[in-house]
């Protein structure tokens, strides 16, 4: 991005970084990304605290003929405030509201499944239990079925790494979680901290960081993105997507082709010395009804796995065995690329690569997060990850040509890594 204004004032609320000829912003206010055009991104460069006319801020900026629309965006954001004129200024962080409170009515918890899992060496326990919010005890049919469905998916990602060390008379976990659903919320339960929420979604989402925060402490989580991790001895690629693109089927294959396993779902990233590693959580692989035909020939036994959930977030679980799970240890867990699969029926397989804006723009698609003890720094280093890796979209119809094609991709991609990564 070329003539850039002068940053506008350190608010604590954005990160914003150039990326070829567009804008990335951070709003960490909303925990969402924006990637913005040229013009975009001068406008908002533009934007100070202090209030200005919209006329004067965007033939300062040069913003060109869609500026009043991306004020209203922005307005509508939270991003910029209008005075009485119409002046127009940046918005700072908003205070923040206070947190959320679990149910406290005693012996008002009733637990429906419980898992002890492993990660990272260390043990923790999640439980899923059931409460009301007056302290009475719940019943079974207060709780909505999809709530509850959502919940048994969560549970059965756990089974992908039970603790095989757990059995009666055997050391206490080091920590644990709580999934506690309510005939009005999900609410998570870790510690101190709590998350109250409707979509579950998000609780599923809040569980897995905040178990990802206990598990790893050098590095923390800092990134975490929608897809895959795989890896070969030489690195790991990162194989991220939108719903339905079909990882959880191409993971499922590459594994069956000696891949390690690093995670399906969400991808926790953690950044030192120079370095991105894949923080390991091999939960197990969710796979709808039109996986079992491609992978009959790989897992033979997946159709006999008992379907949990309901409607089309239905399906199959595949728990790999802990030797085929990505250690988190060493070369294997570095990030040498990242790959945007797309499985279309008979079309001939294609690989492209990508800039670092359209490997970005892909990211966001996909959706990613930060985690809770990231910040400028982690963004930082994320970015150059990405300016940095190559990057590949790679469309393919026939599932049994991907393993020599990301073994390629992986090869060179190895080849262009800095030395003593």
């Amino acid at each position: 991005m070329t003539s850039l204004p002068p940053a506008p004032p350190d608010t604590g609320r954005f990160y914003f970084r150039a990326v070829d000829d567009t804008l990335f912003v951070f709003d960490d206010v909303s925990e969402t990304a924006h990637l913005l055009n040229a013009a975009a991104g001068r406008l908002f460069l533009s934007l100070s605290s202090t209030s200005v006319a919209p006329e004067h801020l965007a033939e300062q900026a040069s913003a060109g003929p869609g500026w009043r629309d991306c004020l209203a965006r922005w307005t509508d954001f939270g991003w910029i405030a209008r005075d009485g004129s119409g002046r127009v200024r940046l918005r700072d962080r908003p205070a923040r509201d206070g947190e959320p409170q679990a149910p406290s009515g005693a012996g008002a918890e009733q637990v429906i499944a419980h898992s002890r899992v492993r990660l990272a060496g260390r043990s923790f326990d999640i439980r899923l239990l059931a409460a009301t919010d007056d302290g009475a005890v719940p019943q079974a049919d207060q709780i909505p079925a999809e709530r509850l469905a959502a919940a048994l998916r969560v549970m059965a990602f756990l089974d992908g790494f039970a603790d095989p060390m757990c059995w009666p008379g055997s050391p206490p976990p080091d920590d644990g979680l709580d999934l506690i659903l309510t005939p009005q919320a999900t609410i998570v339960r870790c510690g101190p901290r709590i998350l109250r929420t409707t979509d579950e979604a998000i609780a599923a989402g809040k569980l897995r960081l905040w178990l990802l925060d206990l598990a790893y402490r050098d590095p923390r989580p800092a990134i975490l993105i929608h897809g895959a991790a795989l890896a070969l001895p030489a690195g790991a690629v990162v194989l991220a997507g939108v719903s339905g693109a079909g990882k959880s089927t191409l993971s499922a294959a590459l594994v069956a082709r000696g891949w390690r396993f690093g995670t399906d779902d969400s991808v926790a990233l953690g950044f030192a010395e120079g370095r991105a590693r894949v923080l390991p959580c091999p939960g197990a692989i969710s796979l709808k009804a039109g996986s079992l035909a491609p992978l009959a020939l790989f897992h033979p036994g997946l159709a006999a796995l008992p379907l949990v959930g309901a409607g089309t977030k239905q399906g199959r679980y595949l728990a790999l065995p802990p030797h085929l799970h990505l250690s988190g240890r060493g070369a294997e867990s570095d990030v040498l690329g990242f790959i945007f699969p797309r499985f279309v029926a008979g079309a001939p397989t294609r690989v492209e690569a990508l800039s670092p804006s359209q490997a970005l723009l892909g990211l966001m698609e996909a959706e990613f997060d930060i985690g809770e003890a990231a910040g400028n720094p982690e963004l930082d280093a994320f970015l150059d990850l990405v300016e940095t890796v190559p990057r590949h979209a790679v469309t393919y119809g026939d599932l049994g040509e991907m393993d020599a094609t990301l073994r390629d991709l992986l090869a060179d991609a190895a080849v262009q890594a800095p030395a003593g990564r």
